[in-house]
Parts: structure tokens; sequence; C-alpha cells
């Protein structure tokens, strides 16, 4: 761990703390580390580029850590390096495309999952599930099957989806009654 830098202030709240560790919880369950999601957020809700300097004393991680994180966000598009003008080091921002995020995120790890599977199963298929004594159900396997390709073509359809402008969250807000659905916001 890294120890706080004299003269570097809390970049924010306590509470925001709190809401940066469990969207670092939420993202966790996805795949992702915690720190990734901790610093998503921090860098998400400023209102300017946050340094990198700011981040490691912030969330106390070692520049190797932190190096290892925004290298999986720039990665995946989710933040992007912006250059101070007045300042001397690297800060980043968020990308606000969350489709765009989202996309990216399907055809870089989702889309290469569904590829694996996809190999192994063709694998156990061609030997029907049979070898070194297996006994598989025949018919679950081609279920399993079905499943995948399900799967893939769902993928498919995410990724292959337009933007989303926002509107929908905005006619929900103001009318929730319609959608049966009250925003939390």
């Amino acid at each position: 761990m890294v120890r706080q830098k004299k003269g570097v202030k809390p970049i924010v709240s306590n509470e925001v703390d709190v809401l940066a560790g469990q969207i670092g919880n939420f993202i966790e369950y996805w795949g992702f580390r915690k720190i990734e999601g901790r610093l998503w957020t921090y860098i998400f809700l400023s209102n300017l580029p946050l340094k990198a300097d700011e981040l490691m004393a912030h969330t106390k991680i070692s520049k190797a850590m932190f190096s290892l994180a925004v290298n999986e966000l720039l990665k995946y598009d989710v933040i992007e390096k912006a250059f101070p003008l007045r300042e001397r080091g690297q800060a980043y921002r968020p990308n606000l495309n969350v489709m765009e995020v989202i996309n990216n995120v399907f055809k870089a790890r989702e889309k290469r999952m569904i590829v694996k599977i996809e190999s192994s199963y063709q694998s156990v298929k061609k030997n029907k599930g049979t070898t070194k004594g297996e006994n598989l159900n025949q018919e679950r396997l081609l279920f399993l099957g079905e499943m995948i390709f399900s799967a893939n073509l769902l993928l498919e359809s995410l990724v292959a989806m337009q933007p989303i402008d926002g509107s929908l969250f905005k006619l929900i807000q103001q009318a929730p009654e319609i959608a049966e659905v009250k925003s939390p916001l």
C-alpha cells in the first residue's frame, strides 16, 4: 500500500467511497477487479479529469496495481486519457458513451468466451461424449448446444444494438407509474 502524499487532498467524501466500494463489488461479480470499479467510480463522478497520483493516494494502492487497473479500464475504453494543460502527470476522464463501453466489453470478453465454449462443445459433440467411459445424456448434450447457440445469438444482438440516448431513462423518471417502476433517482 502507498501512503497518502502530503498536500494531496481527499478527492471524495466517505459516502462516495462507500458507493465506489459497492460498485467495485458489482464489477467484481462480472469478472473485473474491485479496484477497477472503484477507480472508474471516482473518475466517472469527477467534474474534472483525475490525475494518477490523486487516484493512487486516495485508493492507497501501489503504482503497479494502479497501472494494471487503469490499463484494464483503458483496454475496454471505459476511461480515456486526458492531458491537463497546466499540470504535469497523466489524468483520466470517463467514456460517457455507455453503449460503446458495454459493446467493447461484450466484443472483447464475452465473445471470446462463447467462441471457446463453442469449440469445446464441438469437440465433445464430435466424440459423442463417449470417450474414456463417459456416458453422457445425448439429448442434454444437444440441448446444451442449443443453449450455446442462443447465448451467441443474444450476444450478437446486444452488440448490434443502436446506442441508447438516455431518453427512455428520462421518460421513466418523469412518469414512473407508466413504466410501473419507480426510479431510485
